[in-house]
């Protein structure tokens, strides 16, 4: 908080920040209200069906990078609160897709302003070129995170063992 990492060891630097950031982030989701009428998991659920449109819980799961299961119960609960429906898919009668609704898209819209309205107001004694940084720092974390755990799931599954792609 009152130091600035100097730079001597950058892995370890890196290390210990995103404990900290994690930690961070837990107790600012417990703290606030921000999850109150969607939780965190659903919201980005919400977020992936805006991007990609209606899909199957399986393709859903594979873009979440989580199990089918875990993806089918926040499905469920999802669901149940009217913020996503399904239908039958075109390309399969035998599976669905799953698509958003009207109040699943504004209640995501609701927590997405209010995501914006409070990281806003953590950079807003930064200029712009160190937001555009940061934004670009974690877009290439998250990448490299990405590949990572696709590459962990290959290898610990096997080439063989992923999910066909019209599931």
């Amino acid at each position: 908080m009152g130091t600035e990492p100097t730079g001597a060891d950058p892995i370890g630097i890196i290390e210990l920040e995103l404990m900290r950031l994690v930690r961070h982030l837990e107790t600012f989701g417990r703290r606030g209200s921000l999850y109150v009428r969607v939780d965190r998991a659903g919201y980005l659920a919400m977020r992936m069906l805006e991007g990609i449109g209606p899909v199957t819980t399986n393709a859903l799961a594979r873009a979440l990078q989580l199990d089918a299961s875990t993806v089918t119960r926040q499905v469920a609960a999802l669901q149940c609160q009217g913020f996503v429906q399904r239908r039958a898919n075109p390309a399969d009668g035998r599976s669905s897709t799953i698509a958003l609704t009207q109040a699943g898209r504004q209640s995501m819209r609701e927590v997405e302003r209010e995501r914006r309205r409070q990281i806003e107001a953590l950079v807003s004694d930064w200029d712009e070129a160190e937001q555009i940084d940061l934004g670009l720092a974690l877009t290439r974390l998250n990448a490299s995170l990405a590949e990572s755990v696709t590459e962990v799931d290959d290898h610990r599954h096997g080439p063989d063992s992923r999910m066909p792609e019209s599931s």
